[in-house]
């Protein structure tokens, strides 16, 4: 038993990863509103990382003004890895 509370929770951080990395994808390929699997995938996507993505967006706004690039996505990548290093302890 105590061997499947660390994999629950490897499990849900990768998967995490993958919804984050995806949305990454997303936001560089142009997708075809004809395509409404990939429209809802998006869409999903982008609900369920939004809510962590905002606030480090808010953070960071007064120095990437003038940036096209975003951050964000990376900065919650090594905050999840340090909570997720912190709860497999």
């Amino acid at each position: 038993m105590p061997v499947l509370v660390p994999r629950l929770i490897d499990l849900i951080f990768t998967a995490f990863y993958i919804i984050l990395l995806a949305r990454v994808v997303f936001s560089w390929v142009p997708i075809s509103s004809r395509s409404s699997a990939l429209v809802e995938l998006r869409s999903f996507c982008y609900r369920v990382t939004e809510p962590l993505l905002r606030p480090i967006r808010r953070l960071l706004a007064p120095y990437q003004r003038n940036s096209p690039v975003d951050f964000s996505p990376l900065i919650l990548i090594v905050l999840l890895s340090i909570v997720q290093g912190v709860l497999l302890r």
